[in-house]
Protein backbone atom coordinates (compact mmCIF):
# COMPACT_ATOMS: atom_id res chain seq x y z
CA UNK A 1 0.00 0.00 0.00
CA UNK A 2 0.97 3.64 -0.42
CA UNK A 3 2.34 5.38 2.68
CA UNK A 4 0.38 8.38 3.82
CA UNK A 5 1.48 11.39 5.83
CA UNK A 6 1.87 11.82 9.56
CA UNK A 7 -1.04 11.40 11.91
CA UNK A 8 -2.03 9.15 14.80
CA UNK A 9 -3.40 5.65 14.66
CA UNK A 10 -4.29 3.26 17.45
CA UNK A 11 -3.80 -0.49 17.76
CA UNK A 12 -5.55 -2.74 20.28
CA UNK A 13 -3.93 -6.15 20.00
CA UNK A 14 -1.09 -8.18 21.46
CA UNK A 15 2.26 -6.57 22.19
CA UNK A 16 4.47 -5.05 19.51
CA UNK A 17 8.16 -5.83 18.93
CA UNK A 18 9.46 -2.27 18.74
CA UNK A 19 13.01 -3.51 18.12
CA UNK A 20 12.07 -5.08 14.80
CA UNK A 21 13.73 -3.40 11.81
CA UNK A 22 10.31 -2.45 10.43
CA UNK A 23 9.28 -0.70 13.65
CA UNK A 24 12.42 0.61 15.34
CA UNK A 25 12.10 3.96 13.55
CA UNK A 26 8.38 4.25 14.27
CA UNK A 27 7.07 6.59 16.94
CA UNK A 28 5.26 4.14 19.23
CA UNK A 29 3.42 4.94 22.47
CA UNK A 30 2.69 1.75 24.38
CA UNK A 31 0.07 0.94 27.02
CA UNK A 32 -0.68 -2.11 29.14
CA UNK A 33 1.10 -4.93 30.98
CA UNK A 34 2.26 -2.55 33.75
CA UNK A 35 4.77 -1.00 31.37
CA UNK A 36 6.35 -4.29 30.32
CA UNK A 37 6.99 -4.89 26.63
CA UNK A 38 5.74 -8.38 25.74
CA UNK A 39 5.95 -8.73 21.98
CA UNK A 40 3.50 -10.98 20.15
CA UNK A 41 3.42 -12.32 16.61
CA UNK A 42 -0.06 -10.99 15.89
CA UNK A 43 0.43 -7.52 17.34
CA UNK A 44 3.81 -7.09 15.63
CA UNK A 45 2.38 -8.19 12.28
CA UNK A 46 -0.58 -5.81 12.42
CA UNK A 47 1.60 -2.94 13.65
CA UNK A 48 3.97 -3.46 10.72
CA UNK A 49 1.09 -3.16 8.26
CA UNK A 50 0.10 0.10 9.91
CA UNK A 51 3.41 1.92 10.42
CA UNK A 52 6.26 -0.38 9.33
CA UNK A 53 9.19 1.15 7.47
CA UNK A 54 12.10 -1.04 6.38
CA UNK A 55 12.77 -0.64 2.68
CA UNK A 56 11.32 -2.17 0.59
CA UNK A 57 8.78 -3.17 3.26
CA UNK A 58 6.45 -0.45 4.51
CA UNK A 59 3.06 -0.12 6.08
CA UNK A 60 0.22 2.05 4.89
CA UNK A 61 0.45 4.91 7.40
CA UNK A 62 3.35 7.20 8.22
CA UNK A 63 1.77 7.82 11.61
CA UNK A 64 2.48 7.80 15.33
CA UNK A 65 1.28 4.47 16.70
CA UNK A 66 -0.58 4.16 20.00
CA UNK A 67 -0.33 0.46 20.78
CA UNK A 68 -2.35 -1.12 23.59
CA UNK A 69 -1.43 -4.68 24.62
CA UNK A 70 -4.58 -6.34 25.98
CA UNK A 71 -3.10 -9.85 26.18
CA UNK A 72 0.22 -9.49 28.04
CA UNK A 73 0.93 -13.12 27.12
CA UNK A 74 -1.73 -14.27 29.60
CA UNK A 75 -4.22 -17.12 28.94
CA UNK A 76 -7.07 -14.91 30.16
CA UNK A 77 -5.90 -11.85 28.20
CA UNK A 78 -8.01 -10.00 25.67
CA UNK A 79 -11.07 -9.76 27.95
CA UNK A 80 -13.74 -7.17 27.21
CA UNK A 81 -12.67 -5.22 30.29
CA UNK A 82 -9.10 -4.99 28.97
CA UNK A 83 -10.29 -3.76 25.58
CA UNK A 84 -12.58 -1.19 27.22
CA UNK A 85 -9.68 0.14 29.31
CA UNK A 86 -7.53 0.34 26.19
CA UNK A 87 -10.28 2.31 24.44
CA UNK A 88 -10.43 4.69 27.40
CA UNK A 89 -6.69 5.30 27.04
CA UNK A 90 -7.13 5.97 23.31
CA UNK A 91 -9.91 8.45 24.14
CA UNK A 92 -7.69 10.29 26.64
CA UNK A 93 -4.92 10.48 24.04
CA UNK A 94 -7.42 11.63 21.39
CA UNK A 95 -6.34 8.97 18.91
CA UNK A 96 -8.72 9.48 16.00
CA UNK A 97 -8.52 6.07 14.27
CA UNK A 98 -8.17 2.76 16.14
CA UNK A 99 -7.57 -0.67 14.61
CA UNK A 100 -8.99 -3.69 16.45
CA UNK A 101 -8.12 -7.01 14.80
CA UNK A 102 -9.84 -9.01 17.54
CA UNK A 103 -13.21 -10.78 17.60
CA UNK A 104 -15.46 -12.20 20.27
CA UNK A 105 -19.07 -12.49 21.44
CA UNK A 106 -21.32 -9.55 22.24
CA UNK A 107 -20.54 -7.83 25.54
CA UNK A 108 -22.47 -4.93 27.09
CA UNK A 109 -19.43 -3.29 28.67
CA UNK A 110 -17.50 -3.36 25.41
CA UNK A 111 -20.53 -2.13 23.49
CA UNK A 112 -20.88 0.90 25.77
CA UNK A 113 -17.16 1.69 25.43
CA UNK A 114 -17.28 1.39 21.64
CA UNK A 115 -20.40 3.54 21.29
CA UNK A 116 -18.93 6.21 23.57
CA UNK A 117 -15.88 6.57 21.32
CA UNK A 118 -17.95 6.54 18.14
CA UNK A 119 -20.12 9.31 19.60
CA UNK A 120 -16.98 11.36 20.32
CA UNK A 121 -15.92 11.11 16.68
CA UNK A 122 -13.32 8.35 16.81
CA UNK A 123 -13.20 5.84 13.96
CA UNK A 124 -12.98 2.21 15.09
CA UNK A 125 -11.88 -0.20 12.37
CA UNK A 126 -12.33 -3.87 13.20
CA UNK A 127 -11.72 -7.20 11.50
CA UNK A 128 -14.94 -9.19 11.08
CA UNK A 129 -13.30 -12.56 11.77
CA UNK A 130 -12.38 -15.79 10.03
CA UNK A 131 -15.20 -18.15 11.02
CA UNK A 132 -16.69 -18.30 7.52
CA UNK A 133 -19.54 -16.58 5.69
CA UNK A 134 -22.27 -18.43 7.62
CA UNK A 135 -20.93 -17.59 11.07
CA UNK A 136 -22.94 -15.31 13.36
CA UNK A 137 -21.69 -11.71 13.63
CA UNK A 138 -18.69 -11.17 15.87
CA UNK A 139 -17.76 -8.11 17.89
CA UNK A 140 -16.66 -5.32 18.08
CA UNK A 141 -16.88 -5.27 14.25
CA UNK A 142 -20.66 -5.73 14.36
CA UNK A 143 -21.41 -2.84 16.71
CA UNK A 144 -23.11 0.23 15.23
CA UNK A 145 -20.65 2.79 13.93
CA UNK A 146 -17.68 0.41 13.70
CA UNK A 147 -16.01 0.00 10.29
CA UNK A 148 -16.18 -3.77 9.70
CA UNK A 149 -13.50 -5.07 7.32
CA UNK A 150 -13.31 -8.41 5.57
CA UNK A 151 -10.55 -9.75 3.32
CA UNK A 152 -9.96 -10.64 -0.32
CA UNK A 153 -7.17 -12.50 -2.10
CA UNK A 154 -5.00 -11.04 -4.90
CA UNK A 155 -7.74 -11.96 -7.38
CA UNK A 156 -10.22 -9.85 -5.40
CA UNK A 157 -12.19 -12.85 -4.23
CA UNK A 158 -13.40 -12.92 -0.65
CA UNK A 159 -11.41 -15.40 1.43
CA UNK A 160 -13.53 -18.54 2.00
CA UNK A 161 -12.92 -18.32 5.75
CA UNK A 162 -13.70 -14.59 5.98
CA UNK A 163 -16.93 -13.45 7.59
CA UNK A 164 -19.54 -11.79 5.42
CA UNK A 165 -22.74 -9.94 6.21
CA UNK A 166 -24.21 -6.51 6.94
CA UNK A 167 -21.42 -5.77 9.44
CA UNK A 168 -18.97 -5.51 6.53
CA UNK A 169 -18.46 -2.02 5.16
CA UNK A 170 -15.16 -2.46 3.31
CA UNK A 171 -12.81 -5.18 2.18
CA UNK A 172 -9.05 -5.07 1.71
CA UNK A 173 -6.24 -7.48 0.82
CA UNK A 174 -5.85 -10.19 3.43
CA UNK A 175 -3.97 -13.05 1.73
CA UNK A 176 -0.26 -13.49 1.04
CA UNK A 177 0.45 -10.46 3.22
CA UNK A 178 4.11 -9.79 4.05
CA UNK A 179 4.34 -8.89 7.76
CA UNK A 180 7.01 -8.40 10.40
CA UNK A 181 7.59 -11.32 12.74
CA UNK A 182 8.26 -10.86 16.43
CA UNK A 183 11.98 -11.39 17.05
CA UNK A 184 13.00 -10.36 13.53
CA UNK A 185 12.44 -11.22 9.91
CA UNK A 186 9.28 -11.36 7.88
CA UNK A 187 6.55 -13.88 7.19
CA UNK A 188 3.32 -14.31 5.28
CA UNK A 189 -0.04 -13.75 6.96
CA UNK A 190 -3.64 -14.35 5.99
CA UNK A 191 -6.99 -13.33 7.38
CA UNK A 192 -9.24 -10.37 8.12
CA UNK A 193 -6.87 -9.27 10.90
CA UNK A 194 -4.43 -8.15 8.24
CA UNK A 195 -6.99 -6.43 6.01
CA UNK A 196 -8.32 -4.13 8.73
CA UNK A 197 -5.06 -2.19 9.31
CA UNK A 198 -4.91 -1.23 5.64
CA UNK A 199 -8.30 0.47 6.00
CA UNK A 200 -7.34 2.01 9.35
CA UNK A 201 -4.13 3.41 7.90
CA UNK A 202 -5.94 5.06 5.02
CA UNK A 203 -8.48 6.62 7.36
CA UNK A 204 -5.74 7.82 9.73
CA UNK A 205 -4.39 9.99 6.93
CA UNK A 206 -7.82 11.63 6.61
CA UNK A 207 -8.76 12.18 10.26
CA UNK A 208 -6.27 14.03 12.47
CA UNK A 209 -8.54 14.56 15.51
CA UNK A 210 -11.70 12.84 16.76
CA UNK A 211 -14.58 14.61 15.05
CA UNK A 212 -17.91 12.97 14.22
CA UNK A 213 -18.64 14.97 11.07
CA UNK A 214 -15.09 14.68 9.73
CA UNK A 215 -15.05 10.96 10.54
CA UNK A 216 -18.25 10.33 8.59
CA UNK A 217 -16.88 12.32 5.65
CA UNK A 218 -13.60 10.37 5.69
CA UNK A 219 -15.45 7.05 5.62
CA UNK A 220 -17.70 8.25 2.83
CA UNK A 221 -14.69 9.32 0.72
CA UNK A 222 -12.93 6.01 1.25
CA UNK A 223 -16.06 3.99 0.46
CA UNK A 224 -16.63 6.04 -2.68
CA UNK A 225 -13.08 5.30 -3.85
CA UNK A 226 -13.45 1.53 -3.33
CA UNK A 227 -13.89 -0.90 -6.21
CA UNK A 228 -17.45 -2.26 -6.16
CA UNK A 229 -17.16 -6.06 -6.37
CA UNK A 230 -20.07 -8.40 -7.04
CA UNK A 231 -23.49 -6.97 -7.79
CA UNK A 232 -23.74 -3.16 -7.69
CA UNK A 233 -24.03 -1.65 -4.23
CA UNK A 234 -23.27 -2.98 -0.77
CA UNK A 235 -23.38 -6.79 -0.63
Amino acid sequence: PTRNGAGRVGLIDGGVDRRHAALRRADVHAWGCDGREIASEHGTAVASLLVGNDRPFHGVAGATLYAADVYCDQPAGGAAEDIARALAWMARERVPVINISLVGPANRLLERAVLALVKRGHLLVAAVGNDGPAAPPLFPASYAGVIGVTAVNPNRRVLPEAAQGPQVLLTAPGADMAVARSGGGYGIARGTSFAAPLVAGLLAAELREPDAAAAAAAVERLAASAVDLGVPGRD
